[in-house]
């Protein structure tokens, strides 16, 4: 691909598919995407912040005189969908004869092509010692080649703090966008992130990326085991009894994730690393709700 996030069969999937929304989020600014909970006409929906570019004559002066705020007074049909993802680019998504990392920034180029191109805002959300804000929400398909550059030079996170990073996501987006984590969850602190993404009260989903090798290990004998978060490095004798051991907990982790998720209202699709990205798209995330 030249060194190029996506090539020319990706943006197929772009002009394909849309985000599929089950419920409004409020203080978002106009664009084509519809709720399916908001009504039609002229029916007063909500007040937003101006934005430089906004039509001056949409601001309310009533409001202007009395707060000295510059707002937007918005009707039910003119809400849009405003999508953040969060981008896991921890040591961990490097793991794998699959570039976990690399799927994760493809699918996350392709969602933001696919907001932009109905109208709407998407931006990119990193991890780090703080949360990154790789992209700024751009509403203008246009920008789909400064978004794909912008995506495909995150680098690897050489210490993440997770919980501070979502305290900061909910504090600068709550209830504000539809919320998009990817991220393979191989972390301590998975259950509070998954809480904390509930907590944000943005509509959610998580798309979890495993490599083959994570999923269905093969007996390898006498070998090392290397943290990647930590360095901290593990000698085993690995045989058939070990790995059978490890589906078991592998199984049961998965489990607990889907669980997780369901009982806290957040979508989930599991992905794994070596899957083609349409593949992705069309067969995993039209099957999980995420796309249509």
């Amino acid at each position: 691909m030249e060194n190029r996030l996506l090539d020319a069969s990706d943006l197929d999937l772009v002009r394909q598919l849309t985000i599929s929304v089950k419920r409004r989020a409020t203080n978002l600014a106009a664009g084509e995407q519809r709720s399916p909970s908001l009504g039609g006409g002229i029916e007063f929906a909500d007040y937003r912040e101006y934005i430089p570019g906004d039509d001056i004559r949409q601001v309310d002066w009533t409001i202007f005189r009395r707060l000295r705020k510059l707002l937007i007074k918005q009707s039910a049909e003119e809400k849009e969908l405003s999508l953040m993802l969060i981008l896991d680019n921890s040591r961990s998504m490097n793991f794998g004869e699959y570039d976990k990392l690399t799927l994760a920034k493809r699918i996350c180029a392709v969602l933001c092509g696919i907001a932009m191109a109905s109208g709407n805002r998407a931006g990119l959300l990193a991890w780090g010692e703080s949360l990154n804000e790789v992209i700024p929400p751009q509403r203008n398909i246009r920008s789909l080649s400064f978004v794909t550059e912008r995506i495909k030079n995150v680098s690897e996170a050489q210490t993440v703090d997770y919980l501070s990073c979502m305290r900061a996501f909910a504090s600068r987006y709550g209830r504000r966008c539809v919320a998009i984590l990817v991220s393979d969850l191989l972390f301590p602190e998975w259950p509070q992130v998954l809480s904390s993404l509930a907590a944000s009260g943005c509509e959610s989903h998580v798309i979890q990326i495993l490599c083959p090798s994570e999923l269905n290990p093969s007996p390898q004998g006498e070998v090392t085991f290397v943290d990647s978060e930590n360095g901290a490095e593990v000698p085993l004798h690995i045989n058939a009894k070990n790995i059978e051991s490890y589906r078991q907990i592998m199984k049961t982790y998965l489990e607990e994730v889907v669980a997780s998720c369901h009982s806290k209202g957040i979508g989930h699709t599991q992905v794994s690393s070596d899957r083609p990205l349409a593949a992705v798209f069309h067969q995993d995330l039209r099957k999980g709700g995420l796309v249509c």
